[in-house]
């Protein structure tokens, strides 16, 4: 009848009569709470355990707090913080709090409780139950990859490709073209997601014109600046990473899940099993026409994530990047949301028969309640809280470096880098110096890299860097940090020891 509301649309309202929430609400806000409690608990356990990459991106936000300059020092302008969004959020939330890294744990915790009421609203929308959302951000919070990756900008890009898959979902083109340019200044490459939902999703498809256009608003501006004050579109680290592959021997992205299950194989077996079985459900959907079964039926979105999640890990292994461990993740990310969906999508339909099916259709969700169990259990063994990631390429422990670099503060020294640089750098606060902090030192890698290119490839990076100009020389160390395997010497020299390289040492080496 015209003018009347049905049940369901009265119990989602925001607001019931004299401005109460409806249960709805209130059950989102319970839900939503304990995401902020469990993420708070995960940021404590992580919070000594973030790998040198994290604090490349937490130096780059304190820079932009404390002197509003670009650049992973003060001292220099640089371009190789491969997220532009995360870093403009940290450097705000650092300007407010004082402190990045208590910037960093707020962050991370709103980012999770962000995750789980978007959850909660594309749960409604395909007519899932909360169990869905709660499986989904769980999942993603306790795999021992994410964990390890705690400060890197994929806590942020799991945010935004949930709200991504809900604009699909509602069917609001202008909504999932903003999110969309937001998931590019996240990481450029999470444009894959995009042009595969907007592709999979019928009612984004048919407004395909409102969406480009609202994601080409939003990502422009920095765009512009980026190209224009930082000399390239894309940060320098399209540059650095590509040629770091050399360092790998022969791992890459699309072999280097091996290597780490070799070296790390409990928590790499844990990170796998389920975006397996998500990749596997995206593959089975489509062939066995599951859309037709009143089970499954409506979980397009979801798939065409999981779908997006499989062609970016099938970009990274022809594009051959070395296999940095968080560059694995928006793909498991996306099918471990995948396999949320599948397992919890049956239990919206109604059949008191009792019956194997019925069995089947309870016990489905208790996978991926093992699967964190597991994550829970393995966390629990590493010692709390962690002194290290579970899965880490870094050659010492993070209060080995913050102890390094503390020693090194002070001493009024242009100090080049042993080629890691970002937990010196945060903790030094000193001018040390390598391709990621002086876009001197890059120049040459620039010029190897476009001589090295094919015609299309060369033409590329032309453009990309055609407003580089004169950069200037890169700065002349006055001292020199190597690291090796042997023993320290007595004097300016600390032992450190890491899962991934065991015991070594640092020595610094003056003029």
């Amino acid at each position: 009848m015209a003018g009347t509301r049905s049940d369901s649309e009265v119990e989602h309202r925001p607001d019931g009569p004299r401005g109460r929430q409806t249960p709805a609400r209130r059950g989102d806000l319970v839900w939503t709470g304990g995401a902020l409690v469990a993420a708070a608990a995960v940021f404590v356990l992580v919070r000594g355990a973030l790998i040198d990459d994290a604090y490349i991106t937490l130096s780059y936000a304190r820079t932009l707090a404390e002197h509003l300059h670009w650049g992973l020092t003060p001292f220099h302008t640089a371009n190789s913080a491969t997220s532009p969004l995360n870093v403009l959020l940290l450097g705000a939330a650092t300007a407010a709090l004082r402190g990045p890294v208590l910037a960093l744990g707020v962050v991370f915790v709103l980012l999770t409780g962000g995750q789980m009421w978007i959850a909660l609203r594309l749960a409604r929308l395909l007519d899932l139950p909360r169990t869905f959302a709660a499986l989904a951000v769980a999942l993603v919070l306790f795999s021992p990859l994410m964990l390890s990756s705690v400060g890197m900008e994929m806590t942020l890009a799991v945010t935004l490709l949930l709200a991504l898959t809900a604009a699909a979902a509602a069917g609001r083109p202008v909504a999932f073209g903003a999110v969309g340019g937001l998931l590019v200044l996240t990481r450029i490459d999470l444009a894959v997601f995009v042009l595969v939902l907007a592709v999979a999703v019928p009612a984004v498809r048919r407004r395909l014109l409102p969406a480009a256009g609202t994601a080409l608003a939003v990502v422009a501006p920095w765009y512009v600046f980026s190209w224009i004050a930082l000399g390239a579109l894309v940060p320098d680290t399209l540059v650095i990473k590509t040629l770091g592959s050399n360092a790998w021997d022969d791992w890459f992205f699309r072999n280097g899940a091996l290597l780490y299950l070799d070296r790390y194989p409990t928590a790499t077996v844990l990170t796998a099993v389920p975006a397996l079985l998500g990749a596997l459900a995206v593959v089975a959907y489509p062939l066995a026409r599951a859309w037709r079964s009143p089970a499954f039926r409506g979980l397009g979105p979801v798939i065409a994530l999981g779908a997006g999640g499989i062609a970016h890990f099938a970009a990274y292994c022809l594009l051959a990047p070395p296999p940095f461990h968080w560059y694995y993740a928006p793909s498991t990310a996306a099918c471990s949301i995948v396999l949320a969906a599948v397992v919890c999508a049956p239990l919206r339909t109604a059949d008191p028969a009792a019956g194997p099916a019925r069995l089947l259709r309870w016990a489905l969700p208790a996978v991926p309640l093992l699967l964190l169990v597991a994550d829970a259990g393995f966390a629990a063994t590493r010692g709390l809280p962690w002194n290290q990631a579970v899965i880490t390429t870094n050659w010492a422990l993070p209060a080995q470096y913050a102890a390094i670099g503390q020693d090194l503060r002070g001493r009024d020294l242009v100090v080049a880098s042993p080629g890691e640089i970002g937990s010196l750098a945060f903790f030094c606060r000193c001018d040390i110096v390598d391709v990621f902090a002086d876009r001197g030192a890059l120049a040459p890698l620039i010029d190897e890299r476009q001589d090295e290119a094919g015609s299309v490839m060369r033409l590329l990076l032309q453009l990309n860097f055609a407003n580089r100009g004169d950069v200037g020389p890169a700065a002349t160390p006055d001292a020199f940090l190597f690291y090796s395997d042997g023993p320290p010497p007595p004097q300016d020299g600390w032992s450190v020891w890491s899962y991934w390289l065991g015991r070594g040492s640092f020595r610094l080496e003056t003029r």
